[in-house]
């Protein structure tokens, strides 16, 4: 027998389990590594089968599909080709953008319109047929070269031969694509360079036009723009010839101002003439003179009075000539003066006109400069036009090297296709990988408790005993023991499928089941170990539905406990089906229903086949089963059984369906709940426990019956097969 462990329940009562059947510590916030593991291993079977149903099909499929062999060709791509003549190329430089280059050429090389191209050379081959585009594109295969300028073009094909053509074909045609689009492009390009040379010329034409009608219509030679400089030099000329004339004109003003206050006494020196210089020398000779006979002759000298009167006479004279001068000199200054005024006038009247002309000059030059820089800007126009057509049209200057077959494809003796280990790894991989997703989905929208960790975790309840499934080993041992020779068994009955109202002997199977057996005897451990203080006397046995086998979990616990040497009686409480009755072959006298309704004065307690155990039936089916089990005599029939017999154990009704189970449980010392592996959902055996405690039953555990092999986390049979147990 297992070792048994001690728990506490919520309520603080002891409980014991095998320590096989010990649940794993909770794990709320993490994942339960052990509990995947185990849903892994007992859907093992069921994992297996769906990857064996992936790989098959697709390992049958590898082995059907057509063997294709692959040869590659290796195409380099210059981004910025190679010029022959400068700054010719067309198109602009791709350097800046190199990878959204390469990433083009890339589509290029799987491009529909390289397919057709590649198609057209392969249809125009002798003794060709018809080309599949879909099956050409499938086949074909583009990959860039890490780290370096080439492309890989493949090709797949069932001959060697056939595919290194078709590869080569590719990248023939992908470097005659560029070509072809290359002159395509010159030729557009040259279209519209002569469209737009027939508009340059036209503008020339209109512009000269133009500029010819306005020359004629404003005197285009006195507008020149070279006549611009010498009629702005001959204005500044007269502007200073202006000025100077103001000049002379206000130097003359001075001059008639001067000689206007000048006098004989006041003599200006500028008018002194030589006469008048020589009559002034002579006076003042005689002054002297005079000034000497005075000196020496005195006043009334002969000498002194004649040259007294030269004197006279010179002064006479030189008076005369000196307004004489002034005279001349005031009607020469105005004659200079009417001359510089006359010259200033003039010359204003010419630099007036002279700045009209240049005025007009630069009003006429400005739409002149205008016109003539249309008709320039046409001309250079069209020039640039003509040199770049011409330049396009230079063969020379096409762009040389930018793409170029490095590597030509050669034929090759290896299969590339189907590759048999990668398909068998990948599907392999794929038909685990959706096994254990199928599991794990399973599992997880799987209500039922099929696991002892399932009723556990998910009810609170204590899994006292997990009955194993045994109907394909009984099946087995009774084919075996039906073919053997001179050799009988007896029926075998299984604890995980017989229903209420089984005929088959319950008493000769255990032989037949160590691992029922075992698991009884640790439901009996259980109980008995139940409560450190005083084990349980009366133990109610219930279901949450019916149809999960507690009938057949009391008879065997009843034997199993008979044959451990305790006094046993099992009594039939489910008073609307006597499957226990029937089972044990007792008859419908004396039973609970009878006694409980007043027809007789006790029951009547069978002696089965099996030492110290012994069945109370459950009588006539009763009309109102509740009642009479509500009813004082029960408790009255309970305490007297369980003074004559050290174990009681009531077979009653489902909780849910009826009200008995939690009727007699409030009168009895335990309840164990019989939950059937795989059947019921989780809200229903909570919903139980829930309905059983609310009427003051003490819930003891569960026997979790039907538990498949793998389910159980062990098996017995190697145990038993090794050491001989049956």
């Amino acid at each position: 027998m297992d070792e048994l462990v001690r728990t506490s329940d919520s309520a603080g009562v002891d409980r014991y389990r095998p320590r096989w059947q010990e649940p794993a510590p909770r794990e709320d916030e993490f994942l339960d590594v052990r509990r995947l593991v185990l849903i892994l291993v007992r859907r093992k079977w069921q994992i297996l089968l769906i990857a064996l149903l992936v790989v098959v099909p697709a390992m049958v499929a590898t082995m059907l599909a057509e063997k294709l062999y692959q040869s590659s060709a290796l195409v380099r791509v210059d981004p910025d080709p190679v010029q022959v003549l400068p700054n010719l190329d067309v198109e602009a430089s791709r350097s800046s953008q190199y990878d959204t280059y390469m990433e083009t050429q890339a589509q290029v090389l799987s491009g529909r319109t390289l397919l057709l191209r590649v198609a057209e050379r392969l249809a125009a081959e002798p003794d060709s047929g018809p080309v599949d585009l879909e099956q050409l594109a499938s086949r074909l295969s583009v990959s860039r070269a890490p780290r370096t300028q080439a492309f890989v073009v493949s090709y797949r094909a069932p001959q060697p031969e056939t595919a290194a053509r078709v590869a080569n074909l590719f990248a023939e045609e992908f470097i005659g694509l560029q070509y072809d689009e290359r002159e395509a492009t010159r030729q557009e390009i040259r279209d519209v360079l002569g469209r737009e040379l027939a508009l340059a010329e036209q503008r020339i034409q209109e512009s000269e036009t133009q500029l010819v009608a306005y020359a004629q219509e404003h005197d285009i030679e006195r507008a020149r723009p070279d006549q611009g400089d010498l009629a702005d030099q001959k204005l500044s000329t007269l502007a200073a010839q202006v000025t100077s004339a103001e000049a002379d004109l206000v130097v003359a003003k001075a001059r008639a101002e001067s000689l206007q206050n000048a006098s004989v006494t006041d003599f200006p020196a500028a008018l002194v003439t030589p006469l008048i210089s020589d009559r002034m020398g002579q006076f003042l000779d005689l002054e002297h003179r005079l000034t000497e006979l005075r000196a020496s002759f005195g006043e009334n000298w002969p000498d002194v009075v004649r040259t007294r009167d030269e004197m006279a006479l010179l002064s006479a004279q030189l008076d005369r000539e000196k307004n004489a001068a002034l005279a001349q000199a005031r009607e020469q200054i105005r004659v200079d003066l009417r001359a510089a005024e006359q010259r200033l006038a003039l010359l204003n009247a010419s630099r007036s006109e002279q700045a009209r002309l240049v005025s007009q000059l630069q009003s006429d030059s400005i739409q002149y400069n205008i016109l003539q820089r249309q008709v320039e800007t046409n001309r250079k126009l069209y020039e640039g036009l003509l040199e770049r057509l011409r330049e396009i049209s230079v063969t020379p200057g096409i762009a040389l090297g930018t793409v170029r077959i490095m590597e030509p494809a050669r034929p090759s003796v290896t299969v590339a296709s189907p590759q048999v280990w990668w398909n068998l790894f990948l599907s392999s991989v794929l038909g685990l990988s959706l096994g254990v997703s199928i599991a794990l989905g399973r599992d997880f929208w799987r209500d039922t408790l099929s696991m002892v960790e399932d009723v556990e975790e998910s009810t609170g309840l204590s899994v006292l005993a997990a009955v194993p499934l045994a109907r394909a080993r009984a099946k087995r041992r009774l084919r075996k023991s039906a073919s053997g020779p001179g050799r009988q068994e007896k029926p075998v009955t299984w604890l995980a499928t017989a229903a209420p109202g089984a005929t088959a002997s319950l008493g000769n199977g255990f032989g037949q089941h160590p691992e029922i057996v075992e698991a009884v005897r640790t439901l009996c451990a259980s109980l008995l170990l139940s409560r450190s203080e005083r084990p349980p006397r009366v133990v109610v046995v219930t279901s949450c539905l019916p149809g999960e086998g507690k009938t057949t979990i009391v008879s065997e616990l009843g034997r199993a406990l008979a044959e451990n040497g305790v006094r046993t009686l099992l009594v039939e409480c489910d008073l609307r089906r006597s499957g226990l009755s029937r089972a044990f072959g007792i008859d419908g006298e004396g039973g609970l229903s009878l006694f409980l309704s007043g027809h007789i004065p006790k029951v009547t307690v069978h002696q089965t086949d099996t030492d110290k155990l012994f069945v109370v039936g459950s009588g006539p089916i009763a009309p109102n089963p509740a009642a009479l089990l509500n009813s004082e005599k029960v408790s009255v029939f309970l305490r007297d059984m369980a003074a004559s017999f050290q174990f009681v154990i009531l077979d009653t009704t489902p909780v849910l369906p009826m009200a008995d189970a939690r009727i007699l449980g409030s009168k009895a010392d335990g309840v164990v709940l019989v939950v059937r592996s795989g059947k019921v959902s989780r809200r229903v055996v909570r919903r139980a426990r829930t309905t059983l405690e609310a009427s003051g039953s003490t819930v003891l555990g569960a026997v979790l019956n039907g538990v498949a092999a793998q389910d159980l986390g062990h098996s017995y049979d190697g145990y038993y097969q090794v050491f001989g147990a049956h």
